[in-house]
């Protein structure tokens, strides 16, 4: 299912779609909060952000539903990192963003193996794994050659086969 309906649903109050999202980015979500404040407390950053998420989807989510849970992840586990505080009250001084999805590109993040994925980040020469890194959170593009160079990188990685795409699940 897109990401666009996805949202649609949780703003439609629709449970399950809730539980799908989670289902589909909460893996992701859990890794990033566990690399970014630990292990002890990424469980909770995680049901923080599905919290916010489903408490006020126009407000804490858009249609670009994968980069609004990576993004809100990553920004509360920072805060809890930095202020030694719980997730509950990092989520009192978070502030919602906005970023509209680009509806010329491809949504092929669910079919990607995220492991795969992730070795072959880890391989990429230099610092072009944070470069992708922050042009996907922030939009940051520092150095557009290098970035460049990442992307190529991983699109070569694609058409080579060596970042195989998830199997589809059984009734997809």
């Amino acid at each position: 299912m897109p990401r666009s309906e996805l949202f649609q649903r949780i703003v439609d109050g629709d449970e399950i779609a809730l539980r799908d999202a989670f289902r589909v980015y909460g893996a992701s979500a859990r890794e990033l909060a566990r690399r970014v404040a630990g292990h002890a407390v990424a469980d909770d950053v995680v049901e923080e952000v599905f919290l916010l998420i489903w408490s006020e989807p126009e407000r804490w989510a858009s249609p670009a539903l994968d980069v609004h849970v990576l993004r809100m992840t990553r920004d509360l586990a920072l805060a809890v990192r930095r202020r030694g505080t719980t997730a509950q009250l990092a989520a009192r001084e978070l502030e919602p963003f906005s970023i509209m999805p680009d509806t010329t590109l491809p949504d092929i993040v669910e079919g990607i193996r995220h492991d795969a994925l992730q070795r072959i980040m880890l391989r990429l020469p230099g610092d072009r794994s944070r470069l992708l890194e922050d042009a996907w959170f922030d939009g940051l593009t520092n150095n557009e050659q290098e970035l460049s160079r990442a992307l190529d990188a991983i699109e070569e990685a694609l058409r080579s086969g060596r970042l195989d795409l998830a199997e589809p699940e059984a009734g997809s």
